[in-house]
């Protein structure tokens, strides 16, 4: 095998390592990812509850649907601010539900 064999295929096992490394990366970068937004719903679920919108509540109106999000969302971002302080209060200027809507 030639010099110039040697240093080519130790620059493929490199760049094979590497690859390797970046899709371990990714793959727990989603797996971070897949976890949290497993988490937020878990929250979600546990907010529709504490608002009283589970188990057997009757079916809402039509008009009833913004104040039960609202409700919800409530409950949900008080949880949110108990688990994860820092992130709520960057959240705090962009909400989702416009007051103006009603």
């Amino acid at each position: 095998m030639s010099h110039d064999e040697h240093d080519h295929e130790g620059e493929h096992e490199h760049d094979v390592e590497e690859a390797l490394e970046e899709a371990l990366e990714l793959d727990t970068q989603s797996q971070i990812f897949l976890e949290m937004r497993r988490q937020n719903l878990d929250l979600l679920k546990i907010a529709s509850e504490v608002a009283g919108y589970s188990g057997q509540h009757p079916a809402l109106k039509p008009g009833d649907v913004r104040n039960a999000l609202r409700n919800i969302w409530d409950v949900y971002a008080e949880f949110y601010s108990w688990i994860d302080p820092e992130e709520s209060e960057e959240g705090d200027d962009d909400e989702d539900i416009d007051e103006d809507d009603e």
